[in-house]
């Protein structure tokens, strides 16, 4: 895949998981959140691994209170398409968009206790030390976070497939290689996050946030199955042909509106106010 179909691919499954990710969230964590926000005049959202754009237009109308963003991606593809989509919220005051790595955590110097540090689907891609970092610099600012669509590894695929656990398996072991910030936490990036908050004394509030695909997701559900066996076929290419037979099967599966595939997300809310 050339570098320009793969800004095509990232945007579109971007697009795609918009709408589910929008369902699937945690109301509960989202209540957390909320609670966090109410009589502060203004704050400042630092949204990391921003994409383009979901987190903020999930989120802005349903903080109460005036907002200022600052979201950061890696991919200026993703940034322009952010840039073109817009946003329409009339909480919010400003917001700078730009391309940036989250790998040095310069970014955290300006955050303070008015200041919610977000990200959805990013954390099972980053490494423990980044992420205990990112804490433990949050908590000495007293900063709030809120991480959205964490993959935690739970996946029910139905009906099922004899490769279907086998498959999974796989892929949740494919998704500790490094993503560019060290060795990555994968499934347990929650887990992870949930020790490292009880360490440090922050309150936590945490709900499942998990997708779930039918006959109305079917493209959804295709992309996926898609990048299941991109993933399974890298991790253990001596099984090429059953991984091949297993995608075919599900893909056919889904195209005709059988399948449901139910993908287990964790959400998590950390503040150390009093």
């Amino acid at each position: 895949m050339d570098e320009s179909a793969a800004e095509r691919f990232a945007a579109d499954w971007l697009a795609l998981r918009e709408p589910v990710d929008a369902r699937a969230r945690s109301l509960e964590v989202l209540g957390a959140a909320r609670r966090w926000a109410v009589g502060r005049p203004r704050i400042r959202v630092l949204d990391l691994g921003c994409g383009t754009g979901s987190n903020l237009r999930y989120l802005c109308p349903r903080l109460p209170t005036v907002q200022h963003w600052t979201c950061l991606d890696h991919d200026p593809a993703l940034i322009a398409e952010f840039r073109r989509r817009g946003w329409d919220c009339q909480q919010v005051v400003g917001l700078d968009a730009q391309v940036a790595s989250i790998r040095a955590t310069t970014w955290l110097d300006g955050v303070d206790s008015d200041t919610l540090v977000t990200a959805s689907a990013l954390l099972d891609l980053v490494s423990a030390s980044w992420l205990e970092e990112v804490v433990a610099r949050c908590l000495d600012r007293g900063a709030a976070l809120l991480f959205a669509l964490t993959y935690d590894g739970r996946v029910e695929i139905e009906p099922a497939h004899p490769g279907d656990r086998e498959v999974i398996a796989v892929v949740n072991t494919h998704q500790h290689r490094d993503k560019g910030l060290g060795r990555a936490l994968g499934p347990g990036a929650a887990d992870r996050l949930t020790a490292i908050g009880d360490k440090l004394g922050y309150r936590l509030a945490a709900g499942d946030g998990d997708w779930l695909l039918g006959r109305d997701e079917s493209a959804l559900a295709a992309a996926l199955l898609d990048g299941w066996l991109a993933a399974a076929a890298d991790q253990a290419p001596g099984r090429a042909a059953q991984l091949a037979s297993w995608h075919s099967s599900r893909r056919a599966a889904a195209a005709s509106g059988e399948l449901r595939i139910r993908v287990g997300h964790r959400d998590l809310f950390l503040d150390h106010s009093t």
